[in-house]
């Protein structure tokens, strides 16, 4: 007689349709941001985050697959949350009067001090960056949005007439991989006077190279 091979079991994840499902939910990935900011990515494991949000791990799996899926997911959150901050900010309407300079340091001083939204995520943000292609495929795929609002913004500031640059594209990637690695290394040390002086440095910078 043939034996027969058992199909590997297909976990269903919910789509939560329900007040109550979603605030269960939803508590979940307080928990689990609790769990990762707490003890790290490596050391948390599902049962604690149910323990800590008070569900089953049964139900916790009905939601999401791993603690990779929910990591996914509350990074790619908080990085949308911070992209879609900065887009805003860089909306050409907003630059039409003032001094761009002050535009420039406003915007700048606010995206470093996004910062300040789960820190603690973002840390693992970058470690799990360097090491899964998938969360490096997501932030990618957000900052091109960032640079693309940027070229948008360029386009719009060379009708005016202040923007000295030539190549945009270039120019914003330049301008972005600055700005967010300066950004994620104060993040990384926690020093609020340093984010300070490094608003007022960057400003100055940004704006040197757009329009001097």
């Amino acid at each position: 007689m043939a034996s027969v091979k058992k199909r590997p079991l297909i976990r269903e994840i919910r789509v939560p349709q329900q007040a109550r499902s979603r605030k269960t939910r939803a508590r979940a990935l307080r928990a689990a941001i609790e769990c990762f900011e707490e003890l790290g990515y490596d050391e948390t494991n599902t049962a604690e985050i149910a323990r800590r949000g008070r569900i089953g791990v049964g139900t916790l799996y009905g939601y999401f697959r791993d603690k990779r899926a929910i990591l996914l997911e509350l990074l790619e959150g908080t990085v949308n949350e911070i992209a879609n901050y900065a887009i805003e900010a860089l909306d050409p309407v907003k630059w039409q009067k003032g001094d761009p300079r002050d535009h420039v340091r406003a915007l700048i001083d606010a995206l470093f001090h996004t910062r300040r939204i789960h820190p603690g995520m973002q840390r693992i943000l970058w470690e799990r960056y360097f090491k899964d292609p998938e969360f490096r495929a997501a932030v990618q795929q957000i900052e091109q949005r960032v640079i693309a609002a940027l070229m948008q913004l360029f386009n719009a500031l060379r009708a005016g007439g202040p923007l000295r640059i030539g190549d945009g594209a270039t120019a914003a990637f330049v301008i972005y991989s600055s700005v967010e690695w300066t950004a994620s290394r104060l993040v990384l040390s926690g020093d609020e006077e340093a984010i300070d002086r490094a608003v007022v440095a960057t400003s100055d910078m940004v704006s040197r190279f757009l329009f001097d």
